[in-house]
């Protein structure tokens, strides 16, 4: 039973491997650019390695290729060991302290205490701890492990949870708290860690992979909301292209001379945009009142238009009398004053309008 259990468990950080690599070389592009970025990256990239080199293939695989070292469990520590300085590091610029320089100078000195620790140590194929028997290399260089991850953990849980319910930025409101129970995970992974270390409880080896692989899945998951956000915006973007489509269509077939760029079929303007792919909205809702402008010389209502239903209607009849070969009459009524007071106001509208003008009978939109 307790042999499924760590197997499961090991399934579990197999999977947080799986999901962290992806978003970590996802945002890798964006971390480079953005210094505010580049903290939280560098943790979970550095916690990914580390979550790796721990994993039992790859670690029949490192040694297959470089035969049994104790090279690589220092490697292993050594990237945790990072992903704890990035922690602090990621934590400390979010909060305005100007500490770096001792952080720095403080991980250096962890760093160099555990190869000093190794390479000094008595000889030994593997680093253990955990289950009976001494720990190798050494006591002091396990504790030297769990200290530094403890307190990197412990200040930046209390950090981003403390963060995480203020400011109006809801997007990192929410990275704030999946990095923070992350890091809440990997604090109760290594103060088992150190319970078993100094006691020696059964119950201890199983749950470990547990609380690593549920550590790695929220940091994964606190690196993605950015780009998860910037998928749900491109969504939404094409999703209004396509909905204000058939208007814009439509009107610019009547009125050609309000095109900005050569007129193309929808998936190739889709696919393709003529410019920048977030522009490509707003350029529509610029044409499409500029062929307002034009075609309400081609109708006269009685009374000032509001709603996007009449609007959708005066528009089908602007367009008809104008391909028609009708004049243009200065109208009494301004029928371009409706619509919203920026561009979001103003593009579900236009928005109402297209959805109106697509319900309206087909035969009425013919030429």
């Amino acid at each position: 039973m307790v042999s499924e259990v760590a197997d499961l468990g090991k399934t579990v950080e197999t999977v947080s491997v799986l999901c962290m690599w992806p978003v970590v070389l996802l945002r890798a592009r964006a971390a480079v650019r953005c210094t505010r970025q580049r903290g939280i990256w560098l943790a979970v990239a550095t916690a990914a390695a580390a979550t790796t080199l721990n994993l039992p293939p790859v670690t029949r695989l490192v040694e297959h290729i470089t035969g049994p070292t104790h090279l690589t469990a220092l490697a292993m520590n050594l990237c945790g060991v990072l992903s704890a300085a990035a922690v602090l590091d990621f934590t400390t610029t979010a909060t305005g302290a100007r500490h770096r320089p001792q952080l720095h100078a403080a991980v250096g000195l962890v760093l160099v205490t555990l190869v000093v620790l190794d390479l000094t140590a008595p000889h030994h194929v593997r680093h253990t701890s955990l289950g009976a028997g001494p720990a190798t290399p050494s006591m002091a260089y396990w504790l030297v492990i769990i200290g530094t991850h403890l307190s990197a953990n412990l200040f930046c849980a209390r950090v981003c949870l403390r963060y995480s319910g203020c400011g109006s930025n809801r997007a990192l409101r929410t990275s704030l708290r999946l990095f923070g129970l992350g890091t809440a995970c990997a604090g109760v992974f290594w103060s088992a860690y150190l319970a078993d270390l100094l006691l020696g409880p059964v119950w201890v080896p199983p749950i470990l992979p547990y609380l690593m692989g549920l550590h790695g899945l929220l940091r994964a998951a606190a690196l993605a909301v950015p780009a998860a956000v910037l998928l749900r915006a491109a969504v939404a973007e094409l999703l209004t292209f396509h909905r204000l489509w058939p208007l814009w269509r439509d009107l610019v077939d009547a009125v050609p001379a309000v095109t900005l760029a050569e007129r193309r079929p929808w998936i190739l303007e889709l696919l393709r945009p003529q410019g920048p792919r977030h522009f490509a909205v707003y350029r529509t809702i610029v044409e499409i009142r500029d062929a307002i402008l034009v075609l309400r010389d081609y109708v006269q209502p009685e009374r000032p238009v509001t709603d996007p239903a009449a609007l959708a209607r005066l528009l089908r009849d602007a367009r008809r009398n104008k391909l028609d070969g009708q004049r243009p009459r200065t109208p009494d009524v301004n029928v371009a004053e409706a619509g919203g007071e920026d561009i979001a106001a103003e593009t579900a509208y236009l928005v109402q309008v297209a959805r109106a003008y697509r319900a309206l009978p087909a035969p009425s939109l013919s030429r």
